[in-house]
């Protein structure tokens, strides 16, 4: 028995050392103690008309009141000895108090100090992460058109990066700091319970390193990997290879496909000779800072009935957007089919390809009924 207090006590005595707020709240706890029963017994006078719950009251009362200098004033030692406790606990308490508040407010600073270099664990869901971004501008700008689209407006974006000491953009985006494609980096941002994952690596073995970690901590997110060389997108499609396998097996569960955005400069360069100004329109077109731009949406989910798509051009048309209907995606083939005829349709759960002044909210129901 002797043993197992004395091992008690050890593990207390460890604490204690460990943890200055212990230390702290402890001696404050034995001070009020000492202090509310030695101005009970040294000074009687002041309690003689109170019982004993209102005397071991009044006197913590009176000791918090003069250990933060507040001196109210109600309760007044009346004997030398009760003056002199009064003293006492004036000079250690008033510096109890104070170490209780910097220890508060040490403990802030250093948690936000944490969160602006990236170091803290978040615990959120359906957010929006973005692994890597690249230089400052560039992720700037990937951040400013994800907040302009109202989709996206209100959902937690977070950036993972190891080029950044702390957090770049604090008033938009929260920060984890490391390599991208480490577990303890993924598990820190959350990314298994993200909506939306966004892989922008320094280098295309970095970015395919990571999106190899993503598919294996979440598979129901829409992700999307940006490659510089437009051959390394077979390590991706290799990826959705097995997504769409695992598809097959298990009808109960979707896993969408990882998109994959390559450079396309080399491309437009070679369009830009015959087809002068074609690259102004497409930069326009990408960016939502001012006038029509891209969007994509579901085609009715909820309905069963495929429609052509002369009839959804007309319905897109008539809407306060002025939607322009411009290609599909089939949900069952994967098929993209650009600027169809009026008689191809279009079927429930297909993804659609707009041009628009903002994002068109549709009542498909009503449109189609």
């Amino acid at each position: 028995m002797f043993y197992f207090f004395l091992r008690k006590f050890r593990r207390v005595r460890q604490v204690v050392r460990r943890s200055p707020w212990t230390k702290i709240i402890i001696t404050l706890g034995v001070l009020h103690v000492a202090s509310a029963v030695g101005l009970l017994v040294l000074d009687p006078v002041t309690f003689a008309e109170d019982t004993w719950g209102e005397t071991l009251w009044k006197g913590t009362w009176w000791f918090f009141v003069t250990a933060t200098t507040v001196g109210y004033g109600d309760v007044v030692p009346q004997t030398m000895g009760g003056q002199a406790l009064a003293i006492v606990d004036m000079i250690f308490g008033i510096g109890l108090m104070f170490s209780f508040m910097g220890l508060g407010v040490d403990s802030f600073v250093a948690r936000r100090q944490r969160r602006m270099k990236g170091l803290h664990t978040l615990n959120i869901k359906n957010h929006i992460v973005i692994l890597g971004g690249g230089a400052f501008g560039k992720l700037h700008n990937l951040v400013h058109e994800l907040r302009s689209d109202p989709l996206h407006s209100g959902v937690d974006i977070v950036v993972c990066s190891k080029a950044y000491e702390e957090n770049p953009i604090p008033a938009e985006i929260r920060f984890i700091h490391g390599e991208i494609s480490s577990v303890d980096v993924l598990t820190r941002a959350c990314v298994d319970k993200a909506s939306i994952i966004i892989v922008y690596g320094y280098t295309d073995n970095e970015t395919i390193m990571t999106a190899m970690a993503v598919d294996e901590i979440n598979r129901s997110a829409n992700v999307t990997v940006y490659l510089r060389d437009r051959e390394n997108s077979r390590h991706i499609d290799r990826i959705n290879h097995i997504r769409r396998q695992l598809n097959e097996l298990h009808k109960d569960f979707h896993s969408p496909e990882i998109t994959s955005i390559t450079r396309i400069n080399d491309l437009m360069l070679a369009r830009e000779v015959s087809n002068p100004d074609l690259s102004s329109v497409i930069l326009e077109l990408v960016t939502e800072k001012r006038g029509n731009t891209f969007y994509s949406m579901p085609a009715w989910p909820d309905m069963d009935a495929c429609v052509a798509v002369g009839r959804v051009r007309e319905l897109l048309r008539d809407t306060s957007t002025n939607a322009l209907l411009i290609g599909f995606k089939r949900h069952e083939t994967g098929e993209l089919v650009i600027n169809a005829d009026d008689e191809t349709f279009i079927c429930p759960r297909d993804l659609l390809f707009i041009i628009a002044l903002k994002r068109p909210k549709v009542d498909w129901q009503e449109l189609l009924s």
